[in-house]
């Protein structure tokens, strides 16, 4: 087997995620060779069908919850090679702390759609922050549908009171396209569209898919994370205390990078993502607090250092703040 290469935490960069929305989306995610490395795995285990044997091929999960879910999953390693699931965990791993703040990674699920499968809406509140779902879907194929789609945000009622709308107005379809890695908010109702066509398993709808979450600060540089931690940790509990009933109805993650000069003076606070909302509707006074928390960072004062360290901060607000330990 070829040697496998997986992209830097800095090769990929998350265009498609503006500051405050629910989803995203990176296409190329993998170097090529790696994607497609994968999917001939896939292929392969479908192939020479006369030839399939019960310790080799019963290995599909077929998940059915009436009204809800209808597909086949199973656990990646079983079709795909190992280290080239471990290259792709360590690589969305690696992205994902640089883009969001997000280090924890549940091991993927591979599912598989057919015709008839779909998922119906709900949501993935408990499981994480973001969802994850990577295709090796190809994009040539026999079959039609697959799209995950993610209700719009907002009240679809008081957003439409004079206008007919249908479809995309009420949600967004994301194509599986091959090696496309889509993100987005585990509270947010998502769904899959019915895959239709050929019963050939290679000509459908292939995804790995998990949850990312919080996995504490992350600090690269030369200075250490204990004294980044404890210094970070002493001003994020005077703010909380300070603006604890401001803060109290607030929830969701908040993504910082902060930047420390070399001098140990913080220089810029960066905002990666911000999922906060609030339960009402029109609520006000979030980008207030969210500022006067950067102004708050950029206070902060550390020991000199031979270079500059860069601090990325994850924090949830409206649970217990697991990120800031």
């Amino acid at each position: 087997m070829p040697d496998i290469i997986v992209p830097g935490a800095h090769d990929i960069e998350l265009t498609a995620l503006p500051i405050g929305a629910p989803v995203g989306i990176v296409d190329d995610f993998l170097p090529v060779d790696l994607a497609e490395a994968m999917r001939a795995d896939i292929d392969a285990h479908f192939d020479n069908p006369q030839k399939h044997r019960g310790e080799t091929h019963q290995v599909w999960n077929y998940w059915f919850v009436p009204d809800l879910y209808t597909y086949l999953r199973t656990t990646p390693e079983k079709i795909i090679a190992r280290a080239k699931v471990d290259a792709f965990v360590g690589a969305l791993r690696d992205w994902a702390v640089t883009n969001m703040g997000m280090g924890t990674i549940t091991w993927p699920v591979l599912s598989l759609y057919v015709s008839g499968c779909r998922q119906n809406w709900h949501n993935d509140a408990g499981n994480g922050r973001f969802a994850f779902v990577y295709s090796l879907t190809r994009d040539e194929r026999a079959t039609v549908g697959g799209e995950t789609l993610v209700m719009r945000e907002g009240d679809p009622l008081r957003n439409n009171l004079t206008r007919p709308t249908a479809g995309s107005g009420f949600y967004q379809a994301i194509a599986p396209r091959f090696n496309r890695l889509v993100v987005f908010d585990d509270r947010a109702a998502h769904a899959v569209e019915r895959v239709d066509g050929s019963m050939d398993p290679v000509q459908g709808r292939f995804v790995l898919h998990g949850h990312l979450s919080e996995a504490g600060i992350h600090v690269s540089g030369p200075l250490a994370p204990a004294i980044v931690n404890d210094e970070v940790n002493a001003v994020s509990r005077m703010f909380a205390e300070a603006h604890a009933a401001d803060l109290s109805a607030w929830h969701g993650p908040l993504s910082l990078r902060l930047s420390i000069a070399a001098s140990g003076i913080a220089e810029v606070c960066d905002i990666l993502v911000d999922r906060v909302v609030h339960p009402g509707t029109g609520a006000k006074g979030w980008d207030d607090l969210r500022e006067r928390l950067c102004d708050h960072l950029e206070q902060m004062r550390f020991p000199p250092a031979k270079d500059k360290t860069m601090v990325i901060l994850p924090i949830l607000f409206g649970e217990k703040p697991r990120a800031l330990r």
